[in-house]
C-alpha cells in the first residue's frame, strides 16, 4: 500500500514538475506570473481529446499536434497581451492582463466543448506490475519515465543549444543580453512556446491516468503550478522539480491518509510554514538589486 502511494505521488509530483517548469521559465525571466498557463495546457487537452475520440487520430499524433496548438497559443498571448505590457511600470497591468487572458481561453473552451466533465480515453494499456506484493499499474511507471525524459531533454536543450543558453543568458540579465545580439522577443516567445508544449503533454499523461478531463482543470493546474515554484523556489528549474515533487507526495499521502477534502489545506498548511522558514523556496535564491 505504502508503495503504491509514494509511487501514484512521485508520478503526480513529476506531472506537477512538468507544468511549473514552464509557469517558473516565465517568471525567471520576466518576473510576471502567468496564470493563463493552466488555460493555456487546458485547450491544447481539449484538441487532443477532440482528436482521439470525433476523429480516431494516432494517439502519439494526436499528443503531438495538441503539444503543437497549446505551444502556439501560448505564444500567441505571449505575444499579443503580455508583450506590448512588459515595461516594469506595467507590472500591474500585465497581471491584469493575464487574468483576463485566462478567462477569454476558459470561456472559448467552454463554448467548444461544454462544462461538464468529459471522459478522456487511456492512451497507456493499464498492465500491473507486483512489487513486494503490491500490484502498481505500468501506467504509473510510463508516466513518470516520460516525465523524467522531458525534463532531463530540457535539461539538456538549456545546457547545450544556442537557443537554450540565450535563454538562460536573459533570465540573468535581459539588456546585457540584447547588447550581446540575443534576440530577446523571439527567445521570450520561445520561452512560452515550450511552456505551452510541456503543459500539455503533463495534462494529457494525467487525464490518461485518471480517464478525466474538465475545463476547471486549468485554474487547478494554475495553483498546483504556482504552489511547485513557490515551494521549490520560483524562478529555479530545478526549484521547481522539487516543488512538484513534494506536492505530489502531499497529495497522494494526504489523499489517502486524511482526507480529499482536506488535501489543499494541508499543501498551503506546509508551504506557508516552508515559506516562513525560507521565504525564497527551498532552492531559490535572494536576487540583490543594484541601486
Amino acid at each position: 500500500m505504502v508503495i503504491e502511494i509514494l509511487i501514484i505521488g512521485l508520478t503526480l509530483g513529476a506531472i506537477y514538475a512538468l507544468i511549473a517548469i514552464g509557469y517558473s521559465m516565465v517568471y525567471g525571466i520576466l518576473r510576471l506570473m502567468n496564470f493563463a498557463h493552466g488555460d493555456t495546457y487546458t485547450f491544447g487537452s481539449f484538441i487532443c481529446y477532440m482528436l482521439l475520440v470525433k476523429y480516431n487520430v494516432n494517439p502519439i499524433l494526436s499528443i503531438l499536434i495538441a503539444m503543437g496548438v497549446g505551444g502556439v497559443l501560448a505564444s500567441a498571448v505571449e505575444l499579443l497581451a503580455y508583450r506590448p505590457l512588459r515595461a516594469p511600470e506595467f507590472r500591474n497591468v500585465s497581471m491584469i492582463s493575464a487574468l483576463g487572458v485566462a478567462y477569454i481561453i476558459q470561456n472559448s473552451s467552454e463554448n467548444f466543448w461544454g462544462s461538464q466533465v468529459h471522459l478522456f480515453p487511456s492512451i497507456i494499456s493499464t498492465r500491473f506490475f507486483t512489487i513486494l506484493g503490491t500490484q502498481i499499474p505500468t501506467t504509473q511507471f510510463l508516466t513518470l519515465a516520460i516525465t523524467l525524459a522531458a525534463i532531463m531533454s530540457l535539461n539538456l536543450f538549456l545546457k547545450y543549444h544556442k537557443i537554450g543558453k540565450s535563454i538562460i543568458c536573459i533570465s540573468q540579465d535581459i539588456p546585457t543580453s540584447s547588447l550581446m545580439g540575443i534576440r530577446i522577443n523571439k527567445t521570450i516567445s520561445f520561452v512560452y512556446f515550450l511552456g505551452g508544449i510541456l503543459g500539455v503533454l503533463a495534462a494529457v499523461l494525467y487525464e490518461s491516468s485518471y480517464n478525466v478531463l474538465s475545463i476547471k482543470m486549468g485554474f487547478s493546474g494554475t495553483i498546483n503550478a504556482f504552489n511547485a515554484s513557490v515551494l521549490g523556489g520560483i524562478g529555479s528549474m530545478n526549484g521547481a522539480l522539487l516543488g512538484g515533487l513534494i506536492l505530489g507526495l502531499i497529495h497522494s499521502l494526504a489523499g489517502v491518509y486524511v482526507s480529499t477534502t482536506f488535501r489543499d489545506v494541508i499543501t498551503f498548511v506546509i508551504l506557508i510554514f516552508i515559506l516562513l522558514l525560507r521565504p525564497q523556496g527551498i532552492l531559490g535564491q535572494y536576487i540583490e538589486e543594484k541601486v
